[in-house]
């Protein structure tokens, strides 16, 4: 009976989106399944930012659109989205260049923070690796392991509240980042284009933004409990 006063801590799902809508602008569509707001332009030429097959497609180059989806302001814990990307190119990524294409950031504001970059492949030769940034002045971390064109890897990346620093996910592999950022509150996942030295093109799948809700215990449920024991042993 008193354990059933107890609950367990659970993901708040803040946005959600598999982009299985047709062809077309990605921006001004309602995330799929949801919560989040219907996609915004916040930067670049209308109508460049794409759903393509059930995707949304990042493309660098000539493509300058930017959008994003709002979801409840959160300014405590650790927010996390996780989601699929593949990095399609047909030459490796060289040296000098890097391209950020995911962040969280303040609706109406350029605050951007935990924004992940395509950078070159640590072992020369391999395709490409993924780099991370608290905010702005570059990626200040590598991820250790390179990966290949052409192949879907699942990510999660953080933004922590507590530590003002970001985080990267893939597999059993974590990054932090090492530069401290503060943001007072975040409200959006972002995507982004832009145009460099190598403009791979990135495919967006099963986007889902969390962030973890206070566990149910209270402190009436371990008084009772207490209580319960007290009795049982008397």
């Amino acid at each position: 009976m008193a354990l059933s006063l107890f609950g367990v801590a659970a993901n708040a799902q803040l946005l959600s989106d598999n982009f299985n809508r047709p062809n077309g602008s990605l921006v001004g569509t309602i995330p799929t399944p949801g919560p989040g707001s219907a996609w915004i332009a916040h930067s670049g030429a209308s109508g460049d930012l794409l759903i393509q097959s059930g995707q949304a497609l990042v493309q660098h180059g000539i493509p300058a659109e930017d959008a994003h989806s709002i979801f409840a302001s959160q300014s405590a814990g650790v927010l996390a989205a996780d989601f699929d990307i593949t990095v399609n190119d047909d030459t490796v990524i060289t040296a000098g260049d890097s391209e950020y294409f995911a962040h969280f950031m303040i609706d109406g504001s350029n605050l951007f923070y935990s924004r992940l970059y395509v950078v070159p492949a640590n072992v020369g030769g391999n395709d490409y690796t993924l780099g991370l940034s608290t905010s702005s002045g570059g990626f200040t971390e590598t991820f250790p392991t390179d990966f290949s064109y052409g192949n879907q890897i699942h990510v999660r990346l953080t933004y922590d509240f507590g530590t003002s620093l970001s985080s990267l996910t893939v597999g059993a592999t974590t990054i932090t980042s090492s530069v401290v950022s503060a943001a007072a509150s975040l409200d959006s996942f972002a995507l982004r284009q832009s145009d460099s030295i190598n403009n791979e093109s990135i495919l967006v799948d099963n986007l889902v933004v969390t962030i973890p809700e206070p566990t149910t215990f209270a402190l009436g449920g371990f008084g009772l409990l207490t209580l319960v024991l007290a009795r049982r042993r008397s």
